[in-house]
């Protein structure tokens, strides 16, 4: 269950960034970008340690 949960959030995590990616060149919304980046960085590495623990 863990490793299953883990796996979906990196997954979150990495759409989450690239869609941030997208964010600051489209809109050039600095700020935005950055707390998405921040955001995706930490539900990846949540998953991460989910997944490792399972």
């Amino acid at each position: 269950m863990r490793g299953s949960l883990g796996w979906i959030l990196q997954l979150v995590g990495l759409v989450v960034v690239g869609s941030a990616l997208l964010v600051g060149l489209l809109q050039d919304a600095l700020r935005t970008e950055v707390a998405m980046l921040a955001i995706g960085s930490g539900l990846f590495l949540l998953g991460r340690r989910l997944e490792k623990s399972a």
